[in-house]
């Protein structure tokens, strides 16, 4: 089961990404400054509102952020990018706080040996512990979901044990040094219609 999450999040990479389309090796990153968490009217996607509103078993997680600037408290385990076809530039980790799972994060800028200048530009929970932007795994309904967000930009019908994804926001675009920027939500929901996986 954890394994079709991380499939899924590693499609979702290729097709935001461009997979195979690395130039070279880590750039030094510059991001854009964070912000304080805030909201918009319900019934409206707003991807900067969304990145703001990241809980994590009750940690705040900013994004984007460079890997090697995480806060106190927060590690990473690298995944093998053999393991899940992924090209040098791209990337994914296991999250922890204080030694416990948090929630996986996908990596761009993200080279061999280089792997402090990746930059986190989405993470996906599953845990009812955590939210993005309101969406609680295990608990928010296909209807809570589009009173927060409205309908989605499109929605992909799924094989067991998902039903649907309903993605909001643009799964394609860059910043000036290729790297995207988490422009977008994703959240699968099971055959009950219940958030199952949320990126």
């Amino acid at each position: 089961m954890k394994k079709i999450g991380i499939i899924l999040l590693c499609a979702l990479m290729c097709t935001s990404a461009g997979c195979g389309k690395s130039s070279g090796r880590a750039k030094t990153p510059v991001l854009p400054p964070k912000v304080e968490p805030f909201t918009v009217e319900e019934g409206v996607f707003d991807v900067d509102a969304v990145r703001s509103n990241i809980n994590i078993n009750g940690q705040h997680f900013d994004l984007p952020q460079i890997l090697s600037e995480l806060e106190d408290g927060w590690s990473y385990k690298l995944y093998n990018r053999k393991d899940y076809d992924l090209e040098q530039g791209s990337g994914l980790a296991k999250l922890f706080y204080n030694g416990k799972e948090m929630g996986t994060a996908s990596l761009e800028n993200c080279y061999s040996g280089e792997e402090d200048k990746s930059i986190i530009y989405s993470v996906s929970v599953r845990n009812g512990e955590s939210d993005i932007y309101g969406v609680v795994p295990g608990t928010s309904t296909i209807e809570d979901v589009e009173k927060l967000l409205g309908k989605p930009e499109e929605v992909d019908k799924m094989n067991e044990p998902y039903k649907l994804a309903y993605i909001y926001g643009n799964l394609n675009g860059s910043d000036e040094m290729g790297v995207v920027r988490g422009h977008s939500l994703v959240v699968d929901f099971d055959t009950e219609g219940v958030a199952d996986f949320v990126s």
